[in-house]
């Protein structure tokens, strides 16, 4: 006969615990979305307050779980330095996270940095790529057709080998999760 914790899992009152766990597993995933939305919204209502370190803490904890938004948002406060002092390489770290999953803001200022070399090497045939894939995802009109103002002076400075490089760069570019 077997007895102590063994006894317990191998018994009649096995199948009951793995049910009540299947049910808490199912009310903590409709629960997450809901609570990192809250999160999400006190950080906007604190960004907005002005109160950017708050803010920075709230985007923060939510961006290293992955939020694509958040991601965007803790590059921002690092660009402007809004409850931080300005660190262009931190920022750059988190656009791309951001960039990367095909947020379209994010794609811009890392082509902008990358055509400055603010926060990373200077590489135009990068800028041009990231400019491009934020045209194809941008949020209206208006912000896609600056975004191609902004490729066409980029495009003034780099060569038709660079600027083709760039295209077949942004063709093949493909999200990640």
């Amino acid at each position: 006969m077997v007895s102590g914790p063994r006894a317990r899992a191998a018994g009649p009152g096995c199948r009951g615990d793995v049910k009540i766990m299947k049910r808490l597993f199912a009310v903590l995933a409709l629960l997450l979305p809901v609570l990192a939305q809250a999160g999400y919204d006190d950080a906007v209502q604190a960004y907005a307050a002005g109160e950017y370190s708050k803010a920075l803490a709230e985007f923060r904890a939510l961006a290293d779980q992955g939020d694509t938004k958040s991601q965007y948002f803790v590059g921002f406060l690092y660009r402007h330095g809004y409850g931080v002092p300005v660190d262009n390489a931190e920022a750059a770290k988190w656009f791309l996270k951001a960039a990367e999953k095909g947020d379209s803001l994010s794609q811009y200022y890392l082509g902008k940095m990358a055509e400055a070399g603010e926060g990373m090497p200077k590489d135009l045939t990068l800028a041009h790529m990231w400019l491009s894939l934020s045209v194809k995802g941008a949020p209206n009109v208006r912000d896609a057709a600056y975004t191609r103002d902004e490729i066409r002076k980029l495009e003034r400075k780099m060569s038709a080998a660079e600027i083709a490089k760039a295209k077949e760069m942004a063709q093949q570019w493909k999200p990640q999760q």
